[in-house]
């Protein structure tokens, strides 16, 4: 166990919430209990409790903390169309696919059901706003010309996300990104151009 050092209550807070999501990456979720946790923030398994009432606080803060990160992904929403899914999907994937621990919290089906039903709303206001923002934006590129009309929104919709999804895979950017540097930001380029409209 690591030395144990006094820090403020919000300090500890933050460490213990980024030590969930490293467990998690690392280990997988069934490896995370009160006594890894303790031992990887260097307390004991009873001061986890003095800065948390239970088990359930410490997900649903670990949640809240992923939620706010993955939150600071989405662009500034009066770039046109085409550049905010870009960076949106950009920042993500430059986010998500080192960090297979805060990937689980947008991926893994098993959050929802393992996360108490706070922490798993929270994921769903996430994955709700990322589809509108999404969405808006595939709208109004359509209606601007910049963005093809032959496929509904909602299809490019799934398009997108799925390749969000598949880049920020678990293993899916290390493998891609072996010696490749910039096979993500390609993948991304050509999900642009399949999203284009034809030039008339």
């Amino acid at each position: 166990m690591k030395t144990i050092t006094r820090r403020p209550t919000a300090e500890r807070r933050q460490e213990i919430a980024e030590a969930v999501i490293r467990i998690i990456g690392e280990q997988g979720f069934p490896a995370l209990t009160t006594s890894t946790l303790a031992a990887e923030v260097g307390l004991t398994t009873g001061a986890l409790f003095r800065h948390f009432p239970s088990q359930e606080a410490i997900l649903t803060h670990a949640t809240r903390h992923a939620a706010e990160r993955i939150a600071a992904t989405f662009p500034d929403g009066s770039l046109p169309a085409v550049e905010r899914l870009h960076t949106l999907a950009a920042n993500r994937v430059s986010l998500l696919g080192p960090d297979p621990g805060l990937a689980w919290f947008v991926r893994s089906e098993q959050a929802m059901l393992a996360l108490p039903e706070q922490a798993a709303e929270e994921l769903r206001a996430l994955a709700d706003r990322s589809k509108r923002f999404i969405l808006a934006a595939l709208r109004e590129g359509v209606s601007q010309g910049s963005i093809r009309s032959d496929v509904p929104a909602q299809h490019l919709l799934l398009i997108v996300t799925g390749t969000i999804h598949s880049l920020i895979g678990m293993s899916g950017v290390q493998k891609l990104t072996a010696g490749k540097a910039n096979a993500p930001i390609k993948v991304l380029n050509g999900l642009m151009q399949l999203l284009a409209a034809a030039p008339r």
